[in-house]
């Protein structure tokens, strides 16, 4: 098998490692003059009682809750169909957006664990129905509906697309964790694998395992699962560990403020000066502290350090399996843990279908100093790896 490496295999990973690092953590909002405010910048100075008014009932119509937090990527997606319940729908009930971060109090009023979350609210304060997770549009007056509201129907369009889009997806599989048993089981798997396709934190992980399985001189796809299964299974203990430090804190699961950023900004310049060769590990962590056999004690150790700063990106999409487990714990946690389980099979699956492909054998795996190309590109991607670090710690 040839050393060289295609060029387009180059632009592929090329393109991966600029879209994990440019993404991987939204940094400050950066506003100009006379420049329209986002939809969430919008939804969210938008008038609102305090959080304390709704819960004892001092509204005159029901009420839809909604708290999330300005990185939470779906709950940036759910500001404009939010805007329009207000505009569409504000004389039959009231659609509030709080962002826990801006208005703490919400979290313990409302109880919310994670976001997104929705809270059905009746005039009088109380709660009528919980949702963790995105939640389209249709889905939200379709839950008025069953709660015994008249609200017309959204207009949507009938076409593919518009069943195919990313909202419809997100929403769909929200509601089918909360199904019947099959269809539960089978969303929760899927959760777990969008949770690495479609967050940009983990996306940040790729370059990570890709150059520790090259610097392994990994021969066999066996080996390259096996490292990648320990990678993945790593960073879902991490996140376990985080989510109980921060519930137990009062926190939004996940979220330990900036000191994951910080670490995560470590790791990535850490790896990022090996990768790029100016500086061995030896020299940047002592060698007493490096396993005598790094392989897989050190993809277990690297996704544990890795999963600590992902916590807050992870449990945005981890919401609606967290919030079904936690609601059926008296009465059958089995089933939920079952779910839980589901997740982490989906969660890991990316990276071992990945490791078992022929191709990737051929480019990640092959990726050595014979290669005349490898040297090129182990250095491209340490230099992002260090821009992004900078970056992290800098937004952090």
């Amino acid at each position: 098998m040839s050393g060289r490496i295609p060029w387009s295999a180059l632009a592929l990973m090329g393109s991966i490692c600029l879209l994990a690092l440019a993404t991987v953590h939204p940094g400050p909002v950066v506003t100009v003059a006379n420049a329209a405010l986002s939809d969430y910048q919008r939804i969210t100075i938008q008038p609102k009682p305090p959080p304390g008014d709704i819960v004892v009932g001092n509204q005159d119509l029901p009420v839809l809750v909604n708290t999330g937090i300005e990185s939470c990527p779906p709950c940036q997606r759910m500001a404009s169909s939010l805007l329009e319940l207000q505009t569409e729908y504000g004389h039959v009930f009231q659609t509030y957006y709080y962002d826990t971060q801006k208005v703490p109090e919400a979290l313990t009023v409302f109880q919310a664990l994670t976001v997104p979350t929705q809270i059905f609210y009746a005039a009088d304060g109380t709660e009528l129905h919980r949702n963790e997770g995105f939640l389209a549009k249709h889905h939200i007056l379709e839950q008025w509906r069953e709660l015994g509201m008249v609200v017309q129907p959204a207009e949507r369009s009938a076409s593919v697309w518009d069943w195919l889009s990313f909202e419809n997806l997100l929403s769909s599989l929200t509601l089918a964790v909360r199904g019947a048993a099959p269809t539960a089981l089978l969303a929760a798997f899927f959760w777990g694998v969008l949770s690495i396709v479609l967050s940009p934190c983990h996306l940040a992980g790729i370059p990570l395992i890709v150059g520790y399985i090259n610097g392994q001189k990994v021969e066999t796809s066996g080996r390259a699962i096996s490292l990648s299964l320990l990678f993945g299974l790593g960073i879902l203990g991490s996140i376990v560990i985080v989510g109980i430090i921060s519930a137990s804190a009062g926190r939004l699961l996940g979220d330990l403020g900036p000191l994951p950023y910080y670490i995560l900004s470590g790791v990535f310049i850490l790896f990022g000066l090996n990768l790029t060769g100016l500086v061995p590990m030896g020299c940047l962590v002592p060698n007493r502290l490096l396993p005598k056999a790094p392989g897989k004690r050190g993809a277990l150790a690297l996704g544990l350090v890795l999963g600590i700063g992902l916590g807050p990106c992870t449990f945005v999409y981890m919401a609606p399996i967290l919030g079904l487990t936690m609601a059926m714990a008296a009465t059958d946690l089995y089933y939920g843990l079952v779910l839980l389980l589901l997740f982490a099979v989906g969660h890991c699956l990316f990276l071992m279908l990945a490791s078992m492909s022929p191709r990737f054998i051929q480019f990640f795996l092959r990726w050595n100093e014979r290669s005349l190309s490898a040297p090129v590109l182990k250095k491209v991607c340490g230099a992002l790896l260090i821009l992004g670090g900078a970056y992290l710690a800098y937004t952090a």
